[in-house]
């Protein structure tokens, strides 16, 4: 008897075609071929979707580096001597704290805004203190100051109904009226009458109102009984005579100053000065002095070189080997070359050596700020080469040589021309003095640049560009490709002049300069990696999308492959079949 042919049992599929599976007689499993198959065919989309798993972790660290790198070019920042105009809030060196000579904090305070100019002056002849103008009403004999006041008990001051009109500003007193109500209506147009009303508790049955300038000084000085008052509202209520204001009285640097407050900022640029009380005599001055905020400034570079580690740290992370020298699984950017290239130029930078004569620092070392390792912890690997700093020698440096250290750290501009200015630079700077010959009289104006980086004089034209409809001058650029790239210089002024001018760039400029070659928008380099391996990720989903419609399109492959097999065999089958009953009817009839 010839055997049928089986390799399992069947299954419908989507399509409602019935193909075999399972284990048959044959040991053959059909779904677990074609399963096998077509997980060999998925293997590339594996790989790309853990590329993408692993492009997400790279992503994670670039947005840490990022952070901790704009956090770092921000304390740079504030170090560098940013160029450009009014800049004097951003640059911590400018920053200034005032002191007064003891016992003159008694008489007069200082306060002092960044950018002020950082020198003494003298206090004396305080002889008036600014004071507001001020006028009382009798006093009222009612319950509260919630009691009618228009009018009073007979014999009593009190208001009577109708129109006053002060400066313009018609004030309403109606019947009925309280002294908070007529106090709350002055105030609601004091800032255009320019007094100010208030109620005064003398004892639990006794009121008075109390009108007051809202500006100190002569200028506020007015009187009630002269008001527009038609209807008499005010005529009964017992008027004082009004008291004058004062006038702030003082000497500074022996120069006589009125002024109509105690707040005086237009004096000294950036300076104000607070009169307090007169001085008893007029022969002592006090000793003011704008500072150096050191202790601002000491706070600042302490941040500087804690961003500055914590980029170390983050580099050691990123670079950390296992015990058998691979690197370990959280050493996402070990290969990165964009990270690697960066960090490398930070850690040059922050190495920088300036050139210069006498007892100015020429490096980070030299003002108290040294090098050492950080030993390893539970959490982080052992870091090289970062900044410890020495408090004491700071506070030394900057208390001794200030603008040396501010040169250490910042941009600096040597001009013998004030209406020359920095407005931008970069790293790519080469020369450290230029000669400018500027002649905006002529036809075509001249705007040139003379410079020698060692291999003799070189002239270059600068691209001139006008500041702005309302600023006389222009901008002055540098050209691509020489060593004034970059360089943007804005000259204030519409004469000829020849001006020699030196430039200076100390380690917090190159810092931020580097940073913010990675940090831009777009176009930086951190940026551009970004971006990068977002494309990549769209090429690696792409790539997948494709693989999974071939794998789908093989996979109704194998099948219509293992269908036809099915229907093959079954052919088969049925041949054995007839096969197999002739075979029995013959063997029957021979028995017969």
């Amino acid at each position: 008897m010839v055997s049928s042919v089986s390799l399992g049992t069947f299954f419908t599929n989507s399509n409602g075609q019935s193909v075999l599976g399972g284990a048959g007689g044959s040991g053959l499993d059909t779904a677990a071929l074609m399963k096998s198959l077509t997980d060999a065919k998925k293997v590339p989309a594996t790989k790309d979707q853990n590329q993408i798993t692993q492009n997400g972790k790279i992503t994670a660290a670039f947005t840490k580096f990022q952070s901790l790198l704009s956090a770092f070019q921000s304390s740079a920042d504030a170090l560098r001597n940013p160029p450009g105009v009014a800049n004097a809030a951003n640059n911590a060196f400018k920053f200034t704290v005032p002191t007064v000579a003891v016992p003159g904090g008694n008489y007069v305070s200082v306060t002092s805004a960044a950018g002020a100019s950082q020198q003494s002056y003298q206090i004396s002849d305080i002889t008036s203190v600014a004071t507001a103008a001020r006028q009382n009403s009798g006093v009222f004999n009612v319950p509260n100051a919630d009691s009618n006041a228009v009018p009073a008990a007979s014999g009593n001051p009190s208001f009577g109904p109708g129109k006053v009109t002060i400066a313009g500003q018609d004030i309403n007193i109606a019947a009925g009226d309280t002294m908070n109500g007529i106090a709350a209506k002055f105030n609601a147009v004091s800032s255009a009458t320019g007094i100010s009303a208030s109620v005064i508790s003398i004892d639990a049955t006794h009121y008075q109102l109390s009108f007051v300038a809202t500006k100190t000084g002569d200028n506020g000085n007015f009187n009630l009984s002269a008001a527009t008052d038609p209807d008499g509202a005010l005529a009964n209520i017992g008027l004082t005579a009004p008291v004058a204001g004062n006038n702030a009285i003082f000497k500074l640097n022996n120069v006589p100053i009125t002024r109509q407050t105690n707040s005086i900022s237009d004096v000294i640029s950036d300076v104000t000065f607070n009169i307090l009380q007169t001085t008893p005599d007029a022969v002592t001055p006090y000793t003011v002095s704008i500072n150096p905020d050191t202790a601002t400034i000491q706070n600042v570079i302490n941040s500087f070189v804690s961003n500055y580690n914590a980029l170390k740290t983050f580099q050691a992370q990123q670079t950390q080997l296992n015990s058998d020298g691979t690197y370990a699984d959280t050493a996402l950017l070990a290969n990165n070359q964009t990270f690697l290239t960066l960090m490398n130029n930070l850690n040059s930078q922050i190495n920088t050596q300036l050139a210069g004569t006498g007892n100015n620092p020429h490096s980070l070392v030299d003002v108290g700020i040294s090098f050492t390792n950080t030993p390893a912890t539970d959490t982080t690997p052992e870091v090289d080469n970062t900044l410890t700093v020495n408090d004491g020698t700071l506070t030394s440096a900057l208390q001794s040589n200030f603008s040396g250290v501010e040169k250490l750290f910042g941009f600096s501009l040597t001009t013998d021309n004030p209406d020359l200015t920095i407005f931008k630079h970069t790293n790519s700077l080469a020369a450290t003095d230029i000669t400018l010959t500027i002649d905006p009289t002529v036809v075509p104006p001249v705007y040139k640049a003379t410079y020698d980086t060692g291999s003799g004089p070189q002239t270059v034209d600068l691209t001139a560009a006008a500041i702005g409809t309302n600023v006389t001058g222009v901008s002055l650029t540098g050209p691509s490709g020489s060593a004034l790239e970059g360089l943007q210089l804005l000259y204030v002024s519409d004469k000829p002049a020849t001006i020699h001018a030196s430039f200076g760039q100390g380690v917090a400029d190159k810092l931020f300069n580097t940073a913010d070659g990675a940090l831009t928008t777009n176009t930086g380099s951190l940026a551009i990696e970004l971006q990068s391996i977002k494309d990549a990720n769209t090429r690696l989903n792409g790539d997948i999308d494709s693989i999974n419609k071939q794998v789908s399109v093989y996979q109704d492959q194998l099948t219509a492959k293992f269908t036809a097999l099915e229907a093959a065999i079954s052919k088969v089958n049925s041949l054995l079949s007839s096969l197999n009953a002739n075979d029995t009817a013959r063997s029957n009839q021979a028995q017969g």
